[in-house]
């Protein structure tokens, strides 16, 4: 037979055959021992196999052990049992993949080293990895689904020493595109600081410091749908609280613990943009990856900011404002974010710069590079941000309404 033609190759193995049979191991921890020489063969086939050639090359004639001295019979007794608690955890989880890992007993490790000192470690395999094959050839029969080690959809963990079957289930991950209808609400949940979301007076016990935000309206029937614990929201950028989004702004959201994975996206798209306040589109399922590069994408945006001025516009100094344009923009961190954010220096371009005036109001329109804070390119921020319009135009700058109108996406995500 081929493998053991393979396992004689070496002169030294059959004393290690001898030696792995007299340490009292059955026939799945015997051809373990030899379990990194040829292919399409179980660890107990191997045994057999060598268990034989020993009888008849050295008229040992020893059977399995009642009791296998290394893995306690684990592979005839206790992997039913085990598989049987694993697929009742598995119950009322949808999944198609799945991994299986182990933690072994203290005992069986020492066994283990104890035979590895004697017979060495080539050819060897860990007994870890033959328990978490077997069980997993075990479970892939029973649930149909299938083994797969390279991003699973779910991740069991067995504790033999203790008898306990953990599992993680791995995030879903969604694609979208969303704009915000109105003012007031922030893109993600906003918990309150004072309670960390407990819930005091300060935030009215509610844990929040707005009732609701763009992640919870798009989250809600998503949760619903796959009976997931939370989400995490990730937008590639963010418009202020008072700020309107009216073009789509990419988005990934991440359902955490989902117990179902199987959901129509169209038609979450359609419970989501019931909302009056959020409209979604694009919806689809993508990788945690995708996460990383919302994250990172830097793109122009083009604004419309509304602003009320102290006094009536001076059209003379409207000229002026090519400077906007002409010279990068030195902005230090704004004030009101500096309780979250470090304060250091930015140097971005303004690309375009329009506007439209009527007495003290004026309407422009301002496309700029990633990074820019324009509610301080029109304040100035008490001179945190030059060259600034309030500055340029010798008058201070009263209300702002801002809206985002376009965002400029290099290529389709």
């Amino acid at each position: 037979m081929k493998f053991l033609q393979e396992v004689l190759k070496n002169p030294k193995n059959e004393k290690k055959i001898v030696e792995t049979i007299e340490f009292g191991v059955c026939n799945n921890c015997l051809g373990r021992a030899f379990g990194m020489i040829g292919h399409g063969l179980t660890n107990a086939e191997r045994g057999r196999i060598l268990r034989k050639y020993a009888e008849e090359k050295f008229g040992i004639k020893q059977q399995e052990p009642e009791i296998c001295k290394l893995c306690n019979n684990f592979f005839k007794k206790d992997i039913d049992e085990i598989t049987t608690l694993v697929v009742k955890k598995l119950q009322g989880i949808e999944f198609k993949t799945f991994l299986i890992g182990s933690v072994i007993p203290n005992e069986i490790s020492k066994k283990q080293e104890e035979l590895w000192e004697k017979i060495g470690i080539d050819d060897v395999e860990s007994i870890k990895s033959e328990i978490n094959r077997e069980l997993g050839k075990k479970v892939e029969k029973i649930t149909g689904k299938h083994f797969e080690q390279k991003n699973p959809d779910i991740t069991i963990l067995v504790n033999l020493e203790n008898r306990t079957v953990g599992v993680q289930v791995r995030s879903l991950y969604i694609y979208g595109e969303y704009q915000k209808l109105v003012r007031g609400i922030p893109q993600t949940k906003w918990i309150c600081s004072k309670c960390k979301g407990k819930g005091c007076k300060y935030c009215k016990g509610s844990g929040k410091l707005y009732p609701t935000s763009v992640q919870e309206i798009i989250e809600k029937p998503l949760l619903n749908a796959t009976k997931a614990k939370k989400s995490k929201f990730s937008g590639m950028g963010r418009e202020d609280i008072d700020a309107r989004c009216l073009d789509y702004r990419p988005f990934v959201i991440e359902l955490v613990k989902p117990q179902k994975r199987s959901i129509d996206l169209k038609k979450m798209e359609k419970l989501i943009n019931k909302s009056k306040r959020v409209k979604v589109k694009n919806l689809k399922f993508v990788t945690k990856d995708m996460v990383r590069k919302i994250k990172t994408e830097k793109v122009d945006k083009t604004y419309l900011v509304e602003v009320e001025f102290k006094k009536e516009i001076d059209r003379k100094k409207l000229s002026e404002l090519k400077k906007i344009v002409e010279e990068p923009i030195l902005q230090k961190t704004p004030i009101r974010v500096l309780h979250r954010r470090a304060d250091k220096f930015r140097k971005r371009r303004v690309k375009k710069i329009s506007w439209q005036v009527k007495g003290k109001k004026a309407i422009f329109k301002i496309t700029a590079e990633s990074g820019l804070y324009i509610k301080e390119l029109i304040t100035g921020d008490e001179g945190r941000t030059k060259p600034n319009i309030a500055e340029i135009l010798g008058n201070e700058a009263k209300t702002i309404k801002l809206d985002v109108i376009k965002i400029h996406l290099k290529s389709k995500i």
